[in-house]
């Protein structure tokens, strides 16, 4: 089987390095889905004996005995027994790293294989090469959420330093914070259905504004655009990938786009071991500190006594990574152990009218209190008031919310997420429990019910942590630094 050139249909497609496993409905779909960016797999493998050497859209079918040939080639599951197959395939010697699955992945990798005559012509124009304006990556739209914060941020940074930036949204989602810092290029998503027209759409608007730097936020379609128009100017375009959680997608996306990735951000010693592994180079690591209000002397006070423990959350209201709906479950755990407390809850998200729900059927109304969106210049203040910050989250990147709590003297109690231990001493100025743990989360709560002292002292020892790492801070010489050197020669 050798790699070239399939024609179909007087249309010709590139060949690429993959294969299917499963030549049904699904995986006709993404056969006709791959051939959007010009490209079709070396063949399909499947296991129905009756398929062998017929072809699936002008691709041969084998059996999965074909593999022997193909050890290190990728296997993409294009079937609905995912986990059955993969068991397969592991047993016939393919290595975990050679599968793929899911939607992500496979666009993931069909866009690092793209013909991208298939795309548009739009992408052969000369650039000249020069540093050019900021582009910002804002593909979840200007919603209110810590990554967007984040960006809003670094925005006034970058423009105290008079660069010219640009935000790239999508109207994804509906606008909820409204940031002037930065003009702001919309990419109308609504009306498109292919991923191929959100690329091009992406590709575009990157092309307009060559050349320039874009920091990327999260592995989708914008840094999939960046990384393909970084391949035909590599001159005039810069990438800056920031990885913001721990999500699995983003070893996935970063680690096969590694080449095009000038620098990569990472915020906690977890993401950068993550990524060292999925094959990024450490001299394109550095990590990624924030500003966040500290002042040098902590003046609060914590509840004594028997008066109710203030627990604090502040987040998105959702159950993807935050799990928001543990919450109440936690606050049930708290009153069997009959202890006077009352959880703060600051946020909007898309759980908030279930969470309610939840509130009021397991009558916690006087344990659980729905703060809703609380402004930015107020959060040190909501923190000064709870005693204690925390967090269920089975999945975090480095919160900077527990970093802002722990600024305010709140102590946090937390779940052994990235970023955790970046801040947490456990039992210092903290306590970290494992993923998912509930019982853990409200025998730490108890202790400092019962330990007033101790939680005063552990309260001082988080805003010192805090304290120490920010006062040394220089934002501006980070990005200044940063910029300057991704563009020299």
């Amino acid at each position: 089987m050798k790699q070239g050139k399939y024609i179909m249909h007087s249309r010709t497609f590139k060949v690429v390095d993959i294969l299917f496993f499963g030549a049904g409905k699904r995986g006709r779909y993404w056969l006709t889905y791959c051939k959007d960016f010009g490209i079709v797999p070396k063949g399909i493998i499947d296991n129905n004996v009756e398929l062998w050497g017929q072809q699936c859209e002008g691709v041969a079918i084998y059996g999965p005995d074909i593999l022997e040939r193909f050890s290190d080639t990728c296997i993409f599951i294009t079937c609905n027994r995912e986990d059955e197959i993969a068991r397969q395939l592991s047993e016939l010697g393919v290595s975990y790293q050679k599968i793929v699955t899911g939607w992500h992945n496979f666009i993931n990798h069909f866009l690092y294989f793209a013909d991208y005559s298939y795309l548009s012509s739009e992408i052969t124009a000369r650039r000249m090469r020069r540093p050019g304006k900021i582009l910002l990556d804002l593909q979840n739209g200007m919603v209110l959420g810590g990554v967007e914060m984040w960006v809003y941020s670094i925005a006034k940074e970058l423009k105290k330093m008079s660069c010219q930036g640009l935000y790239l949204a999508t109207d994804t989602a509906g606008p909820v914070v409204t940031d002037k810092t930065f003009p702001v290029r919309l990419l109308q998503y609504s009306d498109l259905t292919a991923e191929k027209d959100r690329v091009l759409l992406c590709i575009r608007k990157i092309i307009e504004n060559l050349p320039c730097t874009i920091v990327c936020n999260f592995p989708q379609n914008i840094f999939w655009s960046a990384c393909i128009v970084k391949r035909v100017f590599p001159d005039s375009l810069r990438i800056i990938a920031v990885q913001h959680s721990d999500d699995p997608l983003y070893y996935e996306a970063y680690g096969l786009w590694k080449d095009c990735i000038d620098r990569c951000l990472v915020i906690s010693s977890q993401i950068e071991e993550g990524l060292l592994l999925a094959g990024l180079e450490k001299n394109k690591l550095s990590h990624l500190e924030w500003e966040i209000n500290c002042a040098e002397n902590l003046h609060r006070k914590w509840n004594t006594g028997k008066t109710p423990l203030q627990i604090g959350y502040a987040g998105r209201l959702t159950t993807i990574s935050k799990r928001v709906d543990l919450l109440p479950l936690v606050a049930i755990k708290l009153r069997e152990r009959d202890i006077c407390f009352q959880i703060n809850i600051a946020g909007e998200g898309e759980y908030k009218e279930v969470l309610q729900r939840q509130i009021t059927e397991e009558t916690l109304e006087d344990q659980i209190i729905l703060a809703g969106y609380v402004a930015r210049k107020q959060i040190p203040v909501f923190w000064k008031k709870q005693d204690i910050m925390i967090s269920c989250s089975e999945r975090e990147g480095h919160s900077i919310s527990q970093s802002e709590a722990m600024a305010e003297g709140a102590v946090p109690v937390i779940t052994d997420v990235s970023g955790a231990r970046d801040d947490v001493t456990d039992g210092f100025n903290g306590y970290i429990v494992p993923v998912g743990d509930l019982d853990a989360l409200a025998d730490k709560i108890c202790y400092l019910y019962h330990n007033r002292k101790e939680l005063e002292r552990m309260g001082k020892q988080a805003h010192d942590t805090i304290y120490q790492r920010q006062k040394n801070m220089k934002q501006t010489e980070f990005w200044d630094d940063l910029l300057r050197k991704i563009w020299e020669v």
